[in-house]
């Protein structure tokens, strides 16, 4: 009995020590694990040394969730201090902890931790810049929890998706996808707007942080400042209570001061800067940000050698911070100093400096040689490398003008070659229209800059290669997009595309166009339809992945980018004996390239505001009759703008077909209206206009399959119809005059009045080779996509009236020609890379091959004079652009009331696009006709002259 009673004692005892050093195991494993924690942002092997300690006991108590938490802080400190190596060690931890210990946690935290592992790996694949691996990361998480309501998840499911949204939406906006990022980020704060729990713990701020950086990267910098400010009063409240907001509290300062930077707001940049120093601590990883945007400021306010200390000593921190290996901030900050020198003048540091920066910015070694520039695949980012190379060109220029060795003007030409094949391979990443044209915005002062340098090296070497690299760059700058919509029928054609696959993509591109407008009408963020856009354009960007996997012939097709040699132009466009003028329009010159069937040049005009003041003033004469002083200064300012523009590039060529690729202001022109020895070019010059080389290329080559006939449209405008919409719509009272003189010339199938609505002419249209829309039209300056052509209003129909750009996007035409009678369907926004956004953009976009369209508002009565006139003369058989020419010309000379013969009424016109003639069916049935008699005759005759030679030899 007393033994039994000895062992349990002794069991009883065992069981006290060792619940003892059970406790004293997991004290240990805690303070390990505070100690970690306190050690992370500045001493990292101090946190890397507990954080394991903390681990190696909760493994041994099996406290596995512990443990896990545990790495998962160790990961945090790792990517704090970029050391990517532990980084993947941890997470390889992690994963075999998971695949080892699950069986021993709860269903509930095996999926936490799981979903915590894919968060952590997609992090790490970010790091890394492996934007596909991340992405697909990121993406699984926000498909798992947005399935889910809202409003009913916990802050642990609130967490993942939040986070996997936000880190969707800076992936795309690191890549410059910023459309698509703005949708991300949008998504997230309506998720958050509906969950109490995520407005309470502050979800919000960490989204708006985001979106206020997108906002600076694509210059709204108002709306960054008001999201900034907010976020700054947050933090600091925060802050003054629970210091692990200094992070979060930095972060807000520095974009803020980056923003203000921007601006050239140097005073407020300097007092934000300045007052976040009081929150850095020892050895803190922003300190070296810091460093940088007081480079930029000093800097900006000229003062060159502390900017360029602070740029040094940024450089090396950055360096120390990315272990002194190639990444991308590396690359920006040598980019800056880089940048630095070429101000200095120091261009042998400069080049130095860039070498260096070209060598961080790939993920593979350093480059050899100064001549050297990366693949646009071996680098982190392509846009950064784009701003390299333009760094690198400027440079190598600059050495040239200085030192006068052509071998550094032939580095900067082959540099100007690689920035061309850097923004080929970009712009093919970029599937969002909006994000094309931001790209086109940010590149255009670099291709100005090439023109520049092309102009003056083909002044040292006259050579083709030069002229031909000229026409490139002209061509990039000017509408790569209307140049991929014109190539995507074609692409889809020859690349053998399954029609179920090009039919998915219109339906998704429709209902993204629905939704928009819907939302665009609304005047305000409707929560349904900016929920049901969100989801269609994800799933249309999906769909544009997958075919670009499964179809690269077809995406190779769609955005190939192809060199336009003089052959080519001259084959296809200078055929009758014309001549091609394309301008490119700087800062302050105008150069132009020249060519006709015999020869070309490449020339460079000065071109200053007061001449583009000129050309407003010109404007506006021309489109105001109520300005009766003009009648002397309209000739004056047409002579003086020939001389300015087309004298020196007509100089000894004698055309009488001109080609105008206009850029800037120029669009604004209607060059018929210049004098040349005291008498219009209108007397003598078929004109014609194009929105680039490529572009009417692609439009001479495309076939026509539409009816030979006009469709016109002549809306009704009499108040009653107007109920559905708010557009208050004068009536036109001459529009059924003009749709029913066309019909003298044409078979006209004619829809006016009530008839006149816009089903009609979506169901009609595609099939038809003639389309005239007398009605009215509207411009938006603002958002040029909704500028507009009006119809009758249906009745019967809830649809609205309205034919926005928009909508052309997804129609699809085959006319041979559209004539826009109605007020300036040729003007509107004028955006770089693009040219002018009007209606009648959009009508290319459509697969409209020419375009009659008017430049200004217009006068109903006086254009049914002049498009009778014109729909004469292309029932002769005239090209588009002599019926027009002598349409004027035949308008002038039957007007008899001088008034009336001011040019706001005729001079509006003009055509662009493949002006070739068009083939009337009843002409073209006459000449058969007469073809077949002539042939009829010869035959007899052919017949009685052998008669009488048989009757000749029998005598």
């Amino acid at each position: 009995m007393r033994r039994s009673c000895f062992y349990l004692l002794l069991l009883f005892f065992c069981q006290i020590v060792f619940a003892q050093k059970i406790s004293d195991k997991q004290n240990l494993a805690n303070t390990y694990f505070e100690k970690g924690l306190e050690f992370r942002y500045d001493q990292k092997d101090s946190s890397y040394f507990y954080l394991d300690l903390a681990r190696e006991y909760n493994l041994e108590l099996k406290n596995y969730s512990q443990a896990l938490d545990v790495i998962l802080e160790s990961i945090f400190a790792s990517g704090i201090h970029y050391d990517l190596k532990t980084y993947k060690s941890n997470l390889d931890k992690m994963e075999a902890m998971l695949l080892n210990y699950s069986s021993d946690m709860t269903t509930e935290e095996i999926r936490f931790y799981e979903n915590r592992f894919i968060y952590e790996e997609g992090s790490y694949y970010e790091e890394l810049k492996n934007y596909v691996k991340a992405k697909s990361r990121f993406q699984k998480l926000h498909d798992i929890y947005s399935k889910k309501n809202p409003e009913t998840l916990t802050y642990n499911d609130l967490s993942f998706l939040i986070y996997s949204t936000n880190l969707l939406a800076s992936i795309y906006m690191d890549i410059g996808k910023f459309d698509i990022a703005e949708n991300y980020f949008n998504k997230a704060l309506t998720i958050i707007e509906k969950n109490e729990l995520a407005k309470k713990e502050g979800f919000d701020r960490s989204t708006n942080r985001l979106l206020a950086q997108l906002y600076i990267n694509i210059g709204k910098h108002e709306k960054a400042d008001e999201i900034l400010q907010e976020l700054l009063y947050s933090y600091k409240n925060l802050y003054s209570s629970d210091k692990e907001y200094k992070n979060s509290l930095v972060v807000v300062y520095q974009r803020l001061v980056d923003n203000y930077i921007k601006q050239d707001s140097l005073q407020k940049a300097i007092y934000y800067l300045d007052e976040s120093q009081e929150f850095l601590i020892e050895n803190d990883p922003f300190y070296k940000q810091s460093l940088l945007l007081y480079g930029d400021i000093l800097l900006k306010q000229d003062k060159n050698i502390q900017a360029l200390e602070y740029y040094n000593d940024a450089l090396r921190f950055y360096l120390k911070y990315r272990n002194q290996k190639p990444h991308q901030e590396v690359a920006k900050v040598q980019g800056r100093i880089a940048e630095f020198y070429l101000k200095q003048g120091d261009y042998k540091k400069g080049l130095k400096a860039i070498k260096e920066a070209l060598g961080s910015s790939r993920v593979s070694t350093r480059l050899n040689s100064v001549e050297a520039n990366p693949e646009p695949g071996e680098v982190f980012s392509k846009r950064q490398l784009l701003y390299l190379l333009d760094i690198k060109s400027q440079l190598l220029y600059a050495t040239y003008e200085k030192q006068k060795d052509e071998s550094y003007l032939t580095a900067a030409t082959n540099t100007n070659k690689d920035i061309l094949s850097t923004f080929n391979v970009l712009k093919k990443e970029f599937d969002s229209k909006l994000d094309k044209q931001f790209l086109a915005e940010n590149v255009y002062p670099i291709f100005h800059r090439m023109f520049t340098f092309t102009y003056e090296n083909y002044q040292v070497n006259k050579s083709k290669e030069l002229l031909q690299l000229a026409i490139d760059i002209s061509e990039k700058n000017k509408d790569f997009l209307l140049l991929e919509a014109l190539r995507s029928t074609q692409a889809s054609k020859y690349a053998n595309i399954p029609e179920a696959v090009l039919n998915k993509e219109a339906q998704l591109r429709a209902e993204i166009t629905y939704f928009e407008k819907e939302i665009f009408d609304a005047g305000d963020l409707n929560d349904d339809f900016s929920e049901s856009l969100f989801v269609v354009k994800q799933e249309y960007y999906s769909f544009l992945d997958s075919v670009k996997l499964h179809y690269p012939k077809y995406h190779s097709l769609k955005y190939q980018s192809t060199s336009i040699d003089l052959g080519t132009i001259r084959r296809w466009l200078l055929k009758d004996r014309g001549t091609l003028v394309s301008y490119t329009l700087t800062d302050n010159h105008l150069y132009t390239v020249v060519v006709n069937d015999e020869m070309e040049k490449f020339l460079k005009i000065p071109f200053s505001d007061s001449d583009r003041q000129m050309i407003r003033v010109f404007y506006t004469q021309l489109s105001s009759p109520s300005v009766r002083t003009n009648e002397k200064s309209i000739p004056e300012l047409g002579k003086k703008l020939f001389k300015k523009l087309l004298k020196t590039p007509l100089t000894g060529l004698n055309s009488k077909n001109l080609i105008v690729i206009p850029d800037g202001e120029l669009h604004y022109l209607p060059f018929d209206m210049l004098i040349k020895d005291e008498a219009y070019l209108l007397e003598t010059v078929n004109i014609s206009y194009s929105n680039s080389i490529a572009s009417l290329i692609e439009l001479k080559q495309k076939q026509n399959v539409g009816q030979k006939n006009v469709l016109a449209f002549a809306p009704s405008f009499k108040g009653l119809e107007q109920k559905t919409t708010e557009r208050d719509f004068g009536k036109l009272l001459y529009n059924d005059d003009e749709i029913q003189r066309i019909g003298s010339y044409y078979e006209t199938e004619v829809y006016s009045d009530s008839t006149a609505i816009l089903e009609n002419f979506m169901s009609f249209a595609p099939n038809q080779n003639i389309i005239h829309l007398a009605t009215h039209a509207t411009a938006n300056d603002e958002y040029p996509d909704y500028s507009y052509l009006a119809f009758s209003a249906n009745k019967d129909s809830t649809r609205s009236n309205i034919l926005y750009i928009k909508d052309l996007y997804n129609m699809s035409l085959n006319a041979d020609m559209v004539t826009l009678s109605a007020c300036q369907t040729g003007i509107g926004k004028l955006q770089k890379g693009q040219g002018m956004m009007s209606l009648s953009k959009g009508f290319y976009y459509a697969g409209a091959k020419s375009l009659v369209n008017t430049l200004w508002k217009i006068n109903d009565k006086s254009t049914v004079k002049l498009m009778e006139y014109f729909y004469e003369g292309l029932s002769k058989g005239h090209s588009k652009s002599e019926a027009l020419r002598k349409a004027k010309l035949k308008y002038l000379e039957t007007t008899e009331d001088e008034f009336l013969k001011h040019p706001y009424y005729w001079a509006a016109f003009v055509v662009s696009g493949d002006v070739s003639p068009i083939s009337n069916s009843n002409t073209l049935w006459w000449v058969v006709g007469v073809g077949m008699f002539s042939l009829l005759i010869l035959i007899i005759f052919s017949k009685k002259g052998k008669d009488f030679r048989k009757t000749g030899l029998q005598k």
